[in-house]
């Protein structure tokens, strides 16, 4: 009876461990398919903000290539411009003695002579504009609004 009693116990002990490693594994599993349906939402919802942050971005680049403007210009500066020197006059001897009348007529004259077909705006623009752009032909490049 006793050694029946006692292998009867063990059984049950034995029982009882693989029921709990069952139990424990069970849980195991529970937790890590919990963990990997965590990060399986948190992949989804990344790879959603990367989309949508892609379709912006798409967007947003199309309609600043649409509002952007490309700009060129000849600067002739004269006695009452802000700074009295230029890539061409770094003294400023010929910005001081010129007058903003001369200046403008310069211009007038400049715009008559590219409008009527006599000169090309970029070669006037390299020539005479005091602005740092005349080395590019007067190009300022392209900038959107503001």
């Amino acid at each position: 009876l006793s050694l029946s009693l006692s292998l009867s116990l063990s059984l049950r002990r034995g029982e009882t461990r693989k029921t709990e490693k069952i139990d424990s594994d069970r849980k195991k599993r529970k937790e890590i398919s919990s963990i990997d349906r965590d990060r399986g939402e948190e992949r989804e919802k990344h790879h959603r903000h990367n989309h949508l942050q892609q379709k912006k971005k798409g967007k947003s680049s199309a309609m600043a290539s649409k509002q952007q403007v490309r700009a060129s210009h000849i600067l002739i500066k004269h006695q009452g411009s802000r700074r009295k020197a230029s890539w061409k006059d770094p003294e400023g001897r010929v910005i001081m003695n010129t007058t903003k009348e001369s200046a403008i007529a310069q211009l007038k004259s400049l715009r008559e002579d590219i409008l009527s077909g006599k000169a090309k705006f970029d070669e006037v623009a390299s020539r005479y504009s005091d602005c740092s752009s005349a080395k590019r032909g007067g190009v300022l490049g392209p900038f959107g609004p503001g």
